[in-house]
């Protein structure tokens, strides 16, 4: 180690952010790591001098475009490996995208999990966060769940809508790092007006955490789709019994919920992982949010003591 002469306000955001990204040993290149930093009042210019400051100095390490706090370059194997299979699953996203869209009272469909960090392998799936009309986000979700069970086997590989809310209430209740990094990477793919109306109601608390944070073009995103069979469909489904189905559906889910997981989890948690109300429904069995955010604290914790660091 060099002798560090500084550490600034603008490093300590640098490694923080790099050190997040570091849990799934994904490297970054100097405009991601601009983009998800948690300060602003700062250029790009100045964010890759810091960048090569910080490498010089051995607190990080460069290879090429990329930035990682591992010393080899396995990781940036593994990122390169990664993204140019990810372009490979935006088509078949897109197609499924547009066949989910087609369901009953969804309203936008984005995609979600690895693939909007660009990056997937043979261990990851297509996941969707899902917008539907309001007062009708069970009967959606639970006649998306039936298609995949019915025709594809339960299977969740290509078809994972794990996330639903409806258009009254776009603003996700959880505000925290990893909320905001799912929310600023989603990628629009159907219902483009949907896109920009959840970020311009997440907006207030989601620059908090990335103020430099710019939202992704849609230009080329359909809008919502509300064909003549849809409008029919939704149409049935109001006249017969559409509350009582909507009302049935949601505590049927709940239900089945509490009999496969309550037990392993406490209450706060299952309420996080399992959310359950009216107008949003996550389904992420590994709570994954809890284990990340676990983890990120043991690394800032350990990255501090290494370098002697607050």
């Amino acid at each position: 180690m060099q002798e560090v002469n500084h550490y600034t306000t603008l490093d300590q955001s640098i490694i923080r952010t790099l050190m997040y990204y570091d849990i799934f040993n994904y490297p970054l290149k100097s405009r991601e790591v601009f983009q998800f930093l948690g300060i602003g009042d700062v250029t790009k210019e100045e964010v890759t001098a810091a960048l090569d400051s910080l490498a010089s100095q051995q607190y990080l390490y460069r290879f090429g475009e990329l930035y990682s706090l591992q010393p080899d370059e396995q990781n940036v194997h593994r990122r390169l490996n990664g993204n140019a299979e990810a372009e490979k699953w935006l088509p078949k996203a897109n197609k499924v995208a547009a066949f989910i869209s087609g369901f009953p009272f969804v309203r936008a469909v984005m995609a979600s999990g690895s693939l909007s960090k660009d990056y997937m392998d043979e261990n990851s799936d297509l996941d969707f966060f899902v917008v539907t009309a309001p007062n009708r986000l069970w009967i959606s979700r639970t006649l998306l769940v039936l298609y995949k069970r019915i025709f594809l086997n339960n299977s969740h590989k290509f078809f994972c809508a794990n996330y639903f809310v409806d258009t009254q209430h776009m603003v996700i209740e959880e505000q925290n790092l990893f909320t905001a990094t799912e929310l600023a990477t989603v990628i629009p793919l159907q219902g483009a007006e949907y896109y920009e109306q959840l970020l311009k109601k997440n907006n207030p608390w989601l620059l908090r955490y990335f103020p430099n944070f710019v939202p992704r073009q849609v230009k080329e995103v359909p809008a919502a789709r509300h064909g003549l069979l849809k409008k029919i469909m939704e149409a049935m489904l109001n006249i017969f019994f559409g509350n009582a189905l909507e009302r049935f559906f949601m505590f049927t889910t709940l239900r089945r919920w509490k009999k496969l997981y309550q037990e392993s989890y406490d209450a706060a948690d299952f309420g996080i992982a399992f959310k359950t109300k009216k107008y949003v429904s996550k389904n992420h069995p590994k709570n994954f949010q809890k284990k990340v955010m676990e983890r990120y604290q043991q690394k800032l914790e350990a990255f501090a003591k290494k370098f002697d660091l607050e």
